[in-house]
Parts: C-alpha cells; structure tokens; sequence
C-alpha cells in the first residue's frame, strides 16, 4: 500500500483542525504512515505531472497532486472519496470512492 506526502498533509491538517489533536499524537501518526505504508514525496516530476492532469482531467491543486503521486508509484487502484469514482487515469489508475457501496 501507497500513501502520498500530500495525503500525510491533508489528514495531519484535518486532524489539528477538527479532531483538535495533540501535536505528540500528530507525530505518532506521521511516524505510523512511514512506518507502515510506502511513502511517495511530492516532488518535482510529481508536480509537473499534476500539472498536465489538471489540465487534461480539471482535478483540483490538491487532488492531482495525490494521483500524479499515485501514478509515479504504480498504483492501479487510487481510493478517494472526493474524486469521480470508476475514473481511470492515464490508461493506468482507477480511482475508487471506498465509500460508494455504503451510501
């Protein structure tokens, strides 16, 4: 399994703001993501990719970001609840809304 820095960020920022964690629990949970998942960066190629999928897929700033990561990582299968589910990117990345069967 694959996790993006800007997934780390989104969920660490959510967190401080609506749950009110504590910065030691924000730091286990950094290390947990490291520890336990492949972690991609968000790095130059990662954001020049970005680009061109908005361009060609009108994702928002953040959202391609997480796939421009999921496609340099190989990923098959990118679950997000906040993209158009059965989406298939680049001929290689299916997004899948997790959640979509339960609603």
């Amino acid at each position: 399994m694959v996790v993006s820095t800007q997934v780390i960020n989104e969920t660490c920022v959510n967190l401080l703001k609506k749950a009110r964690l504590a910065e030691a629990q924000i730091q286990r949970l950094i290390a947990s993501f490291y520890t336990k998942y492949e972690v991609v960066p968000t790095e130059r190629v990662a954001i020049h990719q970005a680009s061109q999928l908005r361009e060609q897929y009108s994702f928002s700033y953040w959202d391609s970001l997480v796939v421009a990561c999921a496609l340099q990582a190989g990923c098959t299968v990118l679950y997000s609840e906040d993209m158009r589910t059965g989406l298939l990117v680049a001929n290689r990345t299916t997004i899948v809304n997790p959640f979509s069967d339960i609603l």
